[in-house]
C-alpha cells in the first residue's frame, strides 16, 4: 500500500472567498499612486463643478453609433456629486458615486498619512466568487447604460 496522500476532490475555499485585511504601515510606497489619482479627481471634478465641463469631447465611435460603454456618463456622474445632485449622478452612471466618494477617500488617506506618518492600507483579495460578481457588475452595468443612451448621447451638464 502507497504512503503518499490522496488528491482532495473538495475545491479549496480559500480561492473562492474574498479576504479582506486593513492595517496600518510604517511606508507609503507602494499605494501613493492611489492618492495621487483621487487628488486629480477631486480637483478636476470640483473645477467641472464649479467652471463647468471641459469643452473636449473624448467619445469613441461607438458612442456617435448608440453603443454605450459601462464607463458612458462617468464624468458628468462624478461633477454631479460634486455639485451635490446624487440622483443626477445615478442617472448618469452609479459609478460615480464609487468613484467620487472613493477619490475623497485616498485623498484623506494620503493627507491623514502625510501627517500622521502611517498609512492607512485596504488589502482585498476578491477570490473567484468576487471576480464573478464583479465580472455580472460589469455586464448589468453596461446594461443600465444602454438603456441609458439617450440620456448619455445628451449634452449633458454645462
Amino acid at each position: 500500500m502507497s504512503d503518499s496522500p490522496i488528491p482532495s476532490t473538495v475545491p479549496d475555499r480559500t480561492r473562492w472567498i474574498p479576504q479582506i485585511r486593513l492595517g496600518w504601515e510604517a511606508r507609503d510606497t507602494r499605494w501613493w499612486i492611489w492618492g495621487t489619482a483621487g487628488t486629480v479627481v477631486v480637483l478636476a471634478g470640483a473645477a467641472m463643478a464649479v467652471w463647468g465641463m471641459f469643452p473636449v469631447d473624448l467619445h469613441g465611435p461607438g458612442h456617435f453609433a448608440g453603443i454605450m460603454a459601462p464607463t458612458c456618463g462617468l464624468t458628468r456622474s462624478v461633477v454631479a456629486v460634486f455639485r451635490g445632485d446624487l440622483a443626477l449622478a445615478w442617472r448618469y452612471n452609479p459609478v460615480g458615486l464609487l468613484v467620487a466618494f472613493g477619490s475623497v477617500a485616498v485623498l484623506a488617506r494620503l493627507l491623514v498619512g502625510a501627517v500622521a506618518g502611517r498609512w492607512l492600507v485596504l488589502r482585498v483579495r476578491p477570490g473567484r466568487a468576487g471576480w464573478i460578481i464583479l465580472g455580472l457588475s460589469l455586464v448589468a452595468l453596461e446594461i443600465r447604460q444602454q438603456g441609458q443612451a439617450e440620456l448619455l448621447m445628451s449634452t449633458g451638464l454645462r
